[in-house]
């Protein structure tokens, strides 16, 4: 398996900017850098044409990940964030999904 074991999906409120995804929407918590109040996250939108985007994961909606509908994860917008941003956990990713984005990052950021 690429990437953690344990990847949790929390209501997440972001303050960004241009084109980078704003308000409150759900987020993936790939790490908890916990020693800095600090998680590394990755936005998701639920607008499905942004799967044309590459560095992007389509995660369907499932009792494990709380997510309410269809959602794209954003993995070229990975961001830190400091935790009073993290509004409410949804629930976890499961094994597939967190195997498909190990990947995506890896080949993005070259490593």
């Amino acid at each position: 398996m690429d990437g953690p074991s344990k990847v949790e999906v929390w209501l997440t409120d972001l303050k960004g900017r241009g084109h980078e995804q704003k308000q409150e929407r759900p987020g993936i918590i790939w790490r908890d850098l916990d020693h800095v109040k600090m998680a590394i996250a990755i936005p998701c939108t639920s607008a499905q044409d942004k799967t044309k985007y590459p560095y992007t994961y389509l995660i369907s909606p499932t009792t494990k990940n709380g997510l309410s509908e269809d959602s794209v994860a954003l993995v070229f917008q990975l961001t830190s964030v400091d935790k009073t941003r993290l509004i409410r956990k949804l629930g976890e990713l499961d094994a597939e999904d967190i195997s498909g984005i190990g990947p995506i990052l890896k080949e993005m950021l070259r490593i």
